[in-house]
C-alpha cells in the first residue's frame, strides 16, 4: 500500500515543503529510506522502528520504502521522524488517510515514542501557510513558535501514541489544539505583520504578544557607570542612532568593553517585522528554546577571537547562519579586533557592504541576512599601553604588524573611529551625574523617529543604509558644510566610500541635533568621529 504525507525543511531562512512517501510491499523485512539524505536522516529508520514498537505499533514483516521528495535537495536533521512514522501508519491502515490530507508534519522521535522539538519550525510553518496548508502537527515544545503564524491550526503532541489516538478517535489526552495569530500572509512575499489577535483562548499568554509588550528589558550594564568618556559615549550614541559601524581604539582598561556591553540598553526596540525575521534565523539555528516563541530583544553577539570564518559567516554541509546573521538587526561585538585571524576579519567586507551572506553549494544557494552594527575594540599595540612609553616596550615593527592586521578596506567601512584615552583619577571619582542609558535611549529614539518619517516611502530604515542614488534626495548640506567637506577630501587620504560615509554620518549628527539641514558643525562633528587622519597617524607611529 502507498501513502503520502507532507513535511518540511529550511532553505536559508525560508521554508520548503517535502513530500514523505511510504510504500509497503512483499519482500524481505527492511525499512529503506531514500531521497538524498544525510546520515542523521538515514538513522531515522531505527528511531522510527523503535519508537513505534514502544508505542505498541509493530512494523509488518515486509519491505517498507520511504522516499523524501524532491530527491535533488539534501535533507538533514531529525525533523522528518514523525512524518515517516505517520506515513507508515497510514500504509498500515492504522490512521485514516484523510486525517493527514494537506497537513504539515514536523517532529523528532525518541526511542520511547516521545515527540521532541526540532529546529526551523517558524519558517517552515510560515511557508506552508502561504501554500494553503491549514494545519500542522508538531511537538509540544514548538507550540509557541508555530503560534506566531496566523490562520494555521496547530496540533501539538507529546508522544506518538497520544497523537495516533487523537487522529483515530479524537482523544485529546497529551494533545493541544490551537490556532496562530501574529504573522498575516496578506502579500505575495508573506512578510506583512499585524498586531496579534487572540484566535483561541487555549494559547498560552506568553506565546502571543501585542505591540505594547515589545518593550525594553532590564540590562545589566548602564551608561551612567561609564566615567570620564563623554566623547566616546557621544560617538556610541551616533552609531546606534544611524546604525553605523564603530571602532574604539585605545589603552587597555579605558572602558571600551564596558561601554560596548551598555549598547543593548540604548538600542530602539524591535518592530514586529524585525522580530519575525530574527526569530526565523534563530529558529533554524535551534536557539529559540528559551525565547517563548518570538525574539523580543536585539541580539548582542560577541564571538571569541578564535572564531573561524565558517562560524562567523555561516556554512557547513547543510549551511546554517553564522555570527553575522545571528547579529542581524543587532550588534556584532569583536573585542580585541587585531587578535582575530586576518582572513576572518577580511570575510566581513561583503556583509558589511551588502548586508547579506550568500553561501553556494552544488544543489542549492543559501542566502542569510546580515544587517548588523559592527562594534569593534582594539588596543593600540600588543601590550596595550602605547603611547605611554613608560609602560609600553613594543618595538615599532611590532606595533606596525599589530595594527596592519586591520586592512584599509575594513577600516574604510567603519564610520566612527574613536581614540579612547585613559580615564584620569579626577574623572573616576567625579560624583556629578552623567548620561544614563535611559537618557541616551530617549535621544536616540527621537533621531530614530526622524529617520522613520524621512524614509517612510523607501525600503531603508537608517541613515547608514542610504544608497548613493538617494543621497541627493535626503542629504542637504549647507554651503559652509560643503566647503569643509571638500577641503577634507582634497587634503586627507579620503576614499570615495569614505566621502559618502561622512555624509551619512553627518545626516545622523543633524538628526541627533534635531535639524533637517546639515550644518558646518554637523559635518565637523562627523569628520571628528570618522577620524580621517587615523591611518596617517598609524603610519607615523614611533
Amino acid at each position: 500500500m502507498y501513502s503520502k504525507v507532507i513535511s518540511g525543511m529550511t532553505l536559508g531562512i525560508e521554508g520548503m515543503l517535502v513530500d514523505v512517501e511510504a510504500d509497503i510491499s512483499p519482500g524481505l523485512p527492511v525499512l529503506s529510506l531514500v531521497g538524498y539524505l544525510t546520515s542523521s536522516v538515514r538513522e531515522a529508520g531505527e528511531r522510527v522502528r523503535t519508537a513505534m514498537k514502544n508505542s505498541d505499533f509493530i512494523l509488518p514483516a515486509s519491505r517498507i520504502t520511504v522516499n523524501l521528495s524532491p530527491a535533488d535537495i539534501k535533507k538533514d536533521g531529525a525533523v522528518y521522524d514523525l512524518a515517516i512514522a505517520l506515513a507508515i501508519l497510514v500504509c498500515m491502515q492504522i490512521i485514516p488517510e484523510e486525517k493527514l490530507d494537506n497537513v504539515l508534519i514536523l517532529g523528532e522521535l525518541s526511542l520511547s515514542g516521545e515527540i521532541k522539538p526540532v529546529e526551523g519550525v517558524l519558517p517552515i510553518v510560515h511557508y506552508a501557510s502561504k501554500n494553503d496548508i491549514k494545519a500542522v502537527v508538531l511537538p509540544r515544545g514548538n507550540l509557541c513558535e508555530a503560534s506566531l503564524v496566523e490562520g494555521v491550526k496547530i496540533i501539538a503532541a507529546e508522544d506518538l501514541g497520544g497523537l495516533v489516538d487523537f487522529l483515530r478517535e479524537g482523544s485529546a489526552e497529551g494533545v493541544t489544539i490551537t490556532r496562530g495569530g501574529i504573522v498575516k500572509n496578506s502579500d505575495e512575499a508573506g512578510n506583512s505583520i499585524e498586531t496579534a489577535s487572540r484566535k483561541n483562548k487555549n494559547i498560552d499568554d506568553h506565546c502571543i504578544m501585542d505591540e505594547l509588550n515589545m518593550d525594553y528589558v532590564n540590562y545589566e550594564y548602564d551608561m551612567s557607570s561609564v566615567k570620564g568618556q563623554d566623547s566616546m559615549k557621544r560617538g556610541v550614541m551616533l552609531a546606534v542612532s544611524g546604525f553605523h559601524n564603530i571602532l574604539m581604539n585605545g589603552a587597555a582598561g579605558s572602558g571600551k568593553s564596558m561601554i560596548a556591553k551598555c549598547i543593548p540598553g540604548i538600542m530602539p526596540p524591535l518592530s514586529f517585522e524585525e522580530s519575525i525575521e530574527l526569530t526565523k534565523i534563530y529558529s533554524i539555528s535551534g536557539l529559540t528554546k528559551n525565547q517563548n516563541g518570538l525574539i523580543r530583544t536585539r541580539p548582542f553577539r560577541s564571538p571569541h577571537h578564535t572564531v573561524t570564518s565558517t562560524a562567523l559567516m555561516g556554512g557547513g554541509l547543510i549551511p546554517k547562519p553564522g555570527e553575522v546573521s545571528l547579529s542581524h538587526r543587532g550588534v556584532l561585538f569583536l573585542d580585541e579586533l587585531p587578535e582575530y585571524k586576518k582572513n576572518v576579519i577580511e570575510c566581513l567586507r561583503q556583509p558589511m557592504e551588502d548586508k547579506r551572506v550568500t553561501i553556494s553549494r552544488l544543489h542549492a544557494v543559501y542566502d542569510f541576512p546580515a544587517e548588523f552594527m559592527l562594534v569593534a575594540a582594539s588596543n593600540p599595540c600588543p601590550c596595550g599601553h602605547y603611547p605611554d612609553r613608560r609602560l609600553c616596550h613594543c618595538s615599532e615593527r611590532e606595533i606596525r604588524s599589530f595594527r596592519n592586521r586591520i586592512s584599509f578596506p575594513i577600516m574604510d567601512r567603519i564610520d566612527i573611529r574613536l581614540e579612547v584615552r585613559p580615564v584620569p583619577y579626577q574623572a573616576l571619582n567625579d560624583k556629578s551625574p552623567t548620561l544614563s542609558s535611559s537618557e541616551m535611549r530617549n535621544m536616540i529614539l527621537a533621531a530614530r523617529e526622524r529617520q522613520l518619517h524621512r524614509y517612510r516611502d523607501e525600503t531603508i530604515k537608517y541613515n547608514s543604509e542610504l544608497q548613493q542614488s538617494l543621497l541627493a534626495k535626503y542629504i542637504h548640506i549647507s554651503d559652509a558644510g560643503e566647503r569643509l567637506l571638500k577641503n577634507e577630501f582634497e587634503t586627507s587620504n579620503l576614499s570615495a566610500r569614505g566621502y559618502f560615509r561622512i555624509k551619512k554620518l553627518a545626516r545622523t549628527v543633524a538628526d541627533l541635533n534635531d535639524r533637517e539641514e546639515i550644518t558646518e558643525e554637523d559635518v565637523y562633528e562627523a569628520m571628528f568621529y570618522r577620524n580621517t587622519a587615523m591611518e596617517e597617524r598609524m603610519d607615523n607611529i614611533c
